[in-house]
This record gives structure tokens, C-alpha cells and sequence, in this order.
């Protein structure tokens, strides 16, 4: 695990130092420990769990939009890994999926399932890659090195009144409070434990405030902002850490914490 310490900022928000440089940060995702591991073959594996989550996201998406007039329309999604959730999308909502990805791995294997899918990150993307309806950027803010400039280009990539959808890690949410007073009591250990909650492509972690402001100095109009809990058949661990998991996300439920911060945000027109 990367020698590194997790440091908050004045903004709120939590930030890994010393922060690696854009190419180190997108070599990691071409690493066989990141794109082997059991979280992603896991969701990769099961196609109905990726509609129901398709599903959701598109009804998060159409507070903002009406679905019925996308058809045909494109969708790029931003880390689209090897287009499970832009085929669900294609074959669920009728819409023509484009994909973003440092993963030249996972880009082939989107390539093959028939998706216009480019191996490189949003800012040095094709030209033709905008005026977009949707876009989404689902579990990968916290991936970048410069999330205020991701935000800026996903902003300069839609087109008027078009959204983008976008889920990120509560660091203020229960299970990662405890996690961070583990891993700072015990040195890192559980080794498996606090590198599954702070893995070292992780950099920079997010409370809904502080994402509200940044989303906000981007200058979008934020549709919706609310948390969700983190399903059991996504957490991809042991059982015996999904039952100490259990009553912090359930209490994270009851105070309205969860440990995912989900937002939909609006470019002007």
C-alpha cells in the first residue's frame, strides 16, 4: 500500500499526501491488482445486479431529464471499465453509449462488445466527444488527481440543460469514520480491511458539503444530492466484515449518512 496519509482539507473534503501525478494515478487502473480484483469481477459477473443499478441510476437521471425523449441520444460514461453499465443502458433505455477509460484493458474489452469506447481520460478525449445529454461519472471522482477540472470538462462536454450523474464515497459516513480510527489505532491493520476502504487508487474523498461546493464553483445547478448504503453483494469481502458492516450502515441509514454520495447536477442553459 502507498506510503501516504489521508489529510483534511479547509474545504472539508479528505485528500491522500503526497498526491501522485496524473500518469502514475492512471497506470494503476492497467495493473492486474486493480482489474482482477474481486469487487470488479464481481459486478462485472453479474449482469441483472448491473440493470437494477442501471435502473436506479436512470431514475436519478430522470429528475432532471425526461427519459422518453433520450432515445437514440448518447450517453458517455466516464470510467466506463468494460461497458457493462453502458450495454445495460443501450439495451434498457434505447441510448447510443460512448465510454471514457485510463484502462486500456478494459477499453478493449468494451470495444468488443460493440461500444465506442476510448482509451484515455475526459480532458484528452476525441473532440466529437461532446454536446452530450448524459453523462455519467459513477465511483470515479475520487480516482483523479484534479476533481475540479473533471468536473470543469464533464461541464464544457454537455450541452445546455444536459446533466451528469455522479457517485462518490462519504467520508463522513460511519463505516469510514471507524475505518480511519482502526486503520490510524492500528497502524493499517487489518491490512485487507483498511486497503479495501482506502485503496491506494482512492485520493481524494468527499462530505456532501464540500462536494456540494465544488460542484457548485463548476458551475452547475445541482438537480439532487442524497447518500445511499453500499449493498451487501457489492461489497465483495468476507462475511465476517459484511456482519461488522451491517450496524454502520444501518446507522448510517437512520441519520440519513450513508456511505455513497450520489448527485445529479444540471448545466445551465
Amino acid at each position: 500500500m502507498r506510503q501516504a496519509y489521508l489529510l483534511r482539507c479547509p474545504c472539508s473534503s479528505w485528500t491522500y499526501f503526497p498526491r501522485p501525478d496524473a500518469v502514475t494515478q492512471a497506470a494503476i487502473h492497467d495493473t492486474a491488482d486493480y482489474f482482477d480484483h474481486p469487487y470488479f469481477q464481481q459486478r462485472r459477473s453479474a449482469p441483472a445486479r448491473v440493470d437494477q443499478r442501471c435502473r436506479q441510476v436512470f431514475q436519478q437521471i430522470g429528475r432532471g431529464l425526461d427519459l422518453t425523449q433520450l432515445r437514440g441520444d448518447r450517453l458517455l460514461d466516464v470510467g466506463c471499465d468494460t461497458g457493462a453499465f453502458l450495454t445495460s443502458a443501450a439495451r434498457q433505455f434505447a441510448v447510443q453509449p460512448v465510454g471514457v477509460d485510463v484502462s486500456a484493458r478494459a477499453v478493449a474489452i468494451a470495444q468488443q462488445q460493440g461500444i465506442a469506447a476510448y482509451h484515455t481520460d475526459l480532458e484528452h478525449a476525441p473532440d466529437e466527444l461532446q454536446d452530450f445529454a448524459i453523462i455519467t461519472a459513477i465511483d470515479v471522482i475520487e480516482h483523479v488527481v484534479n476533481p475540479r477540472h473533471l468536473l470543469e470538462t464533464i461541464f464544457s462536454r454537455l450541452r445546455p440543460g444536459g446533466v451528469a450523474y455522479l457517485e462518490t464515497p462519504n467520508i463522513e459516513s460511519s463505516v469510514y469514520q471507524v475505518g480511519r480510527s482502526l486503520s490510524n489505532f492500528t497502524g493499517g491493520h487489518p491490512a485487507g480491511l483498511c486497503e479495501r476502504l482506502f485503496p491506494a487508487q482512492h485520493i481524494q474523498y468527499f462530505t456532501d458539503r464540500s462536494f456540494q461546493t465544488l460542484i457548485q464553483d463548476c458551475g452547475f445547478e445541482l438537480v439532487q444530492l442524497q447518500k445511499r448504503v453500499l449493498p451487501v453483494p457489492d461489497i465483495a469481502t468476507s462475511w465476517v466484515v459484511q456482519v461488522g458492516l451491517a450496524p454502520l450502515q444501518l446507522s448510517d441509514r437512520l441519520f440519513g449518512n450513508e456511505i455513497l454520495i450520489c448527485a445529479l447536477l444540471r448545466k445551465p442553459t
